[in-house]
């Protein structure tokens, strides 16, 4: 049963690669649709023979692996996973295109059953081929599996190793933020921040995939080290790379729109400065207008406004949220804050009513979170 189990966890993996591939020459591409159309049709073990003739067939090194790389997906899902590893073995220890990618689904395969071989595969796949395009989260998967094993600290030591022997590589990225993150965790804000700046200096904007989460994850330590000056600058540089489209819009990433709600918050609550945290908090709507924390921003800006006594700041930011997020939840509650604010087709919640009479704080969503985590690529979720 557990092998059948660990069989059907490689369908995402294996079973669905033909249209991925490069072209597959004429005179094989018969015997490939007759094997695919077995698969689909739930004829597993039939499929993976029909994809092994089809490799025998095959005129091509490239077309051989991928039908034996389809094959292994076969009798994967058919339960026998003894021959699928075995195929993937093969074609791993090859020099082909399905090489890489084989070495690291033989490591997931071999994983549901036999954990510590399963580590030790995945190991040397990434040793082997760390360019290939799942190397990335396979180091992630390989550091938490020493971290359940052997803890924390173990797992800080591993990746540290790792990032100097992989330093030249294609992983040189994500081990840098890997380390950072685990220093992070271990409340080694000084150790985190030197490899947060070093992950964003080495890999910038734009070929660099963890350069915003880089950024938030140092200005993330700034602000645990008392700088919140300095956290905020990290977020502003983020910011300053937004891109504009030729169109309509912009191209950004996900962690944008927190990064900026953040900035407010800084100025708001680390700072004192409650009327730069209101200019921030506006920015959030008017520079990320597709953005949950747009109403959020917003509602917090009136707040804001009201407390400096400017109620025609506070009435007219919230009339900006009811144009601009008809369905917020924050609506219902700017009567407590702008005398003349019309009837709310949402009520005003009893904890978001409290949270204002009370003095605690507004009840808009806070962009905190996005900023307590070294996950990467995080956004805002919550309904505004």
């Amino acid at each position: 049963m557990k092998r059948a189990a660990a069989a059907g966890s490689l369908l995402g993996l294996l079973g669905v690669m033909a249209a991925c591939g490069p072209h597959v020459d004429a005179r094989n591409a018969r015997a490939m649709e007759d094997a695919d159309a077995l698969y689909v049709g739930g004829r597993y073990r039939e499929s993976a023979e029909a994809w092994l003739a089809a490799s025998r067939a095959a005129d091509s090194a490239y077309d051989r692996d991928e039908a034996v790389y389809r094959a292994a997906g076969g009798y994967s899902r058919a339960g026998d996973s003894e021959r699928a590893e075995a195929l993937l073995g093969a074609l791993a220890t090859g020099h082909g295109a399905r090489a890489g990618r084989a070495g690291f689904d033989r490591a997931t395969l071999v994983s549901e059953t036999e954990p510590a071989r399963g580590e030790t595969l995945r190991l040397a796949a990434l040793r082997a081929h760390p360019e290939a395009g799942v190397a990335p989260q396979a180091l992630r998967e390989y550091l938490d599996g020493v971290a359940v094993r052997d803890g924390e600290r173990a797992a800080l030591d591993r990746c540290e190793a790792l990032r100097r022997e992989l330093a030249a590589t294609d992983l040189d990225e994500t081990a840098l933020y890997e380390c950072a993150s685990r220093h992070e965790a271990l409340h080694e804000t000084a150790a985190a921040l030197a490899g947060y700046l070093a992950t964003a200096e080495h890999h910038p904007y734009p070929n660099g995939a963890l350069w915003d989460d880089a950024l938030a994850g140092a200005s993330r330590a700034e602000e645990a080290l008392g700088e919140p000056r300095a956290a905020i600058a990290l977020l502003e540089r983020m910011l300053a790379e937004t891109e504009h489209s030729v169109g309509i819009g912009s191209y950004e990433r996900s962690r944008y729109a927190p990064a900026r709600f953040h900035v407010a918050e800084l100025y708001r609550d680390a700072l004192a400065d409650p009327e730069r945290a209101r200019r921030e908090f506006q920015r959030v709507a008017l520079e990320h207008p597709t953005s949950l924390l747009g109403g959020p921003a917003l509602f917090e800006a009136a707040r804001l406004a009201a407390r400096a006594g400017d109620t025609r700041g506070a009435c007219d930011a919230l009339a900006e949220l009811r144009h601009r997020y008809p369905d917020s939840r924050l609506d219902g509650c700017g009567a407590l804050i702008c005398p003349e604010a019309p009837a709310a087709r949402h009520p005003c919640s009893a904890a978001d009513r409290a949270a204002l009479t009370s003095g605690a704080g507004a009840p808009a969503h806070s962009a905190s979170s996005s900023f307590s985590s070294s996950s990467s690529s995080s956004s805002s979720s919550s309904s505004p």
